[in-house]
């Protein structure tokens, strides 16, 4: 899929801006604090209705405005060029969202209509910071493909809550208990089986990948499940106890972590800086072979100042890496990193929130 028309009104330091993006690669050139990071944000706010920065969206109004508007065009490549129009509205708190004009009840059935990955020059993050990153990193990108594995996570953080709050009662009683675990369990198995697959299918690319980055080097990931499905609800069972000296669910989904190793070895343990972004890098991006594996639509890339602390030649391996016939708007301070790419692109500048084709 891709971005073909975008329009964003009083987000940020953005007043309206108007653009139509190139199907491949968008340049956005640009120094610091003329709106780069504000463009890529829209556009992310526009795919998942939350933002990467803030949870206060109020903070996303541009100063002395009540409001802000985003408007997309999406475009399909697998089936006939099918168009997605994304319409969202937030006025003095009141978020509304439009797809194809239809006014959506819940947030939940805009996830999958623009799917995107987010890149920044700290998305290393997913290796070297705890697990909760990498249960993030599964959450979003199988929320945008499988509308079962959303629900059932929502499901699993709502019965989640009820549970934790069952367990720091002072006379909770464990009858109460068993109606929300049953549902966890269900709700659990779900997920499990959904991440264990996802990481599996994934784990060949990104080795790949890592290998045309570093040759030299072998990139292993791997689920691990915090409890397997079949035993969750008999783990419960025998925490209970626990569970509620601590006032809190020790096991679960909740607990999941993915093991990165480079040659064998824990990447977060003994990997250096350009490792582990490498690592992470690889991960992210084999998300898009999974799809085009699968002939479905590819995600948007968005890359924020994706190489400022590399060396231009790996920046440019990290860009050959990227399958043809995808959409990536990425933003740099200047154009040394654009030097001798192998592939075409659309450049443009950004000042003080206004873009212009170069």
């Amino acid at each position: 899929m891709f971005l073909k028309k975008f329009n964003a009104r009083y987000f940020r330091c953005i007043t309206d801006l108007n653009i139509e993006f190139n199907s491949g690669m968008n340049i956005i050139i640009g120094a610091n604090a003329q709106g780069k990071t504000s463009l890529l944000e829209s556009i992310h706010f526009l795919s998942l209705a939350r933002s990467l920065r803030t949870n206060n969206e109020k903070e996303l109004v541009q100063y002395e405005k009540e409001g802000f508007l985003l408007k997309g065009e999406i475009f399909s490549n697998v089936d006939n060029h099918e168009k997605t129009s994304i319409d969202m509205k937030w006025l003095k708190g009141d978020k509304r969202i439009y797809v194809n004009g239809i006014n959506l009840d819940k947030v939940s059935e805009l996830i999958g209509k623009m799917r995107i990955i987010f890149l920044t020059n700290e998305f290393s993050d997913l290796v070297s910071e705890g697990a909760s990153y990498r249960r993030r990193f599964m959450d979003v990108q199988l929320s945008q493909i499988d509308s079962e594995y959303l629900r059932a996570l929502q499901g699993y953080q709502r019965v989640l809550r009820q549970r934790n709050e069952l367990l720091r009662k002072k006379d909770v009683k464990k009858d109460e208990l068993w109606i929300w675990e049953v549902q966890m369990a269900e709700f659990a198995k779900t997920i499990i089986e959904k991440r264990n697959e996802f990481i599996k299918n994934i784990k060949p690319f990104a080795s790949d990948i890592h290998r045309q980055i570093v040759s030299e080097e072998w990139l292993e990931i791997d689920y691990e499940p915090d409890v397997l499905g079949d035993v969750f609800l008999k783990k419960l069972e025998e925490n209970r106890e626990i569970d509620i000296q601590r006032g809190q669910t020790a096991h679960g989904p909740h607990r999941d972590d993915i093991d990165i190793r480079i040659n064998g070895h824990s990447v977060r343990q003994y990997a250096s800086q350009g490792q582990k972004k490498t690592c992470a890098y690889a991960i992210r991006i084999s998300e898009i072979y999974l799809s085009k594996e699968k002939k479905e639509d590819m995600p948007i890339v968005l890359a924020d100042e994706l190489f400022s602390d590399l060396d231009p030649q790996r920046g440019k391996r990290f860009l050959e890496t990227m399958p043809d016939g995808i959409q990536i708007i990425i933003t740099a301070v200047d154009e040394i990193f654009c030097k001798n790419l192998e592939r075409d692109f659309e450049m443009f500048q950004i000042r003080r929130g206004n873009l212009e084709k170069r």
